[in-house]
């Protein structure tokens, strides 16, 4: 069953406008509030906007919202190849399309990853970030790029079954189904043959990984504008040794942990999400 404030925030309906970014379509959903703080939603990888349609509306009384589609994900156009910058990019420019005012980003997973690139290439664009359950490893990695996919996207004859095969990734267990519905509902897309999922598989064997970046540890130390964390109290990403490294980097004051989550963090505890990205709010200034 469906509780109240889920579907009071899933029927605030956002406005969707596409853009433009390094030859790819990126399509963004914006809950509008003109001249309010801009805050913008980035998810993780095999994620899309959708993701946000819970959470976003939550702010909607103080901040102008987006939540895109990154490039190979949702509703924005697939690339040949793909890389950092890249999506570093489309991040800033949908924020400039837009018109957000002091953008803070919010980015989940490989989303967080992207956002705390974003924000060490363009530091006068944002106001600040707050990073989800993203690892910031202290050294760079020598990590090759995945083999090609052998498999043609699957197609389904009905969107029910389509959905039926939805997975979370990395794998867990979630306790409201009626978040994962919708999220599965919002991942296919119809076609002529029947729905497929809009994902592309092959995103991570055509990322680049060649840019010259610094490790990311030492991005987000070298950030002028300030950092929150929110990481889940059960992820398998954040066992007590990577709490101890997080707060050398990020001010324990500027950490939240959330007890019974585990790395989809706002699907296990969506309204405790929403209070510890309202804290850090208030505490980033």
């Amino acid at each position: 069953m469906q509780p109240q404030w889920f579907r009071q925030y899933i029927e605030h309906h956002p406005g969707h406008r596409r853009v433009q970014s390094d030859g790819a379509g990126i399509h963004y959903q914006h809950w509008q509030n003109p001249g309010k703080p801009g805050l913008l939603f980035v998810h993780g990888h095999g994620a899309h906007a959708h993701w946000w349609d819970f959470i976003a509306p939550a702010f909607a009384a103080t901040h102008d919202i987006v939540a895109l589609d990154m490039s190979g994900s949702g509703d924005s156009e697939h690339r040949g190849e793909y890389s950092a910058t890249l999506f570093a990019r489309e991040i800033i420019t949908v924020a400039e399309d837009a018109g957000l005012v002091s953008p803070t980003i919010v980015g989940h997973s490989f989303g967080g990853a992207m956002t705390r690139v974003a924000a060490h290439l363009y530091p006068g664009a944002l106001s600040g970030i707050i990073l989800v359950d993203s690892s910031i490893p202290n050294r760079k990695g020598s990590r090759r790029a995945p083999p090609m996919p052998r498999r043609r996207e699957r197609t389904y004859p009905t969107l029910e079954e389509g959905m039926r095969r939805f997975r979370l990734r990395p794998p867990q267990a979630c306790q409201h189904r009626y978040l994962l519905d919708h999220i599965a509902a919002h991942s296919l897309r119809a076609t002529d043959q029947g729905y497929q999922f809009k994902l592309d598989t092959a995103l991570f064997a055509k990322m680049q990984h060649a840019e010259d970046l610094p490790a990311a540890a030492d991005m987000v130390k070298g950030l002028a504008i300030p950092v929150g964390f929110i990481y889940g109290g059960n992820s398998r990403f954040f066992p007590e040794a990577e709490v101890r490294a997080l707060r050398r980097i990020i001010p324990p004051s500027a950490i939240r942990s959330l007890a019974d989550a585990h790395h989809h963090v706002f699907l296990d505890q969506p309204l405790k999400f929403i209070e510890g990205v309202q804290e850090l709010l208030l505490e980033l200034g």
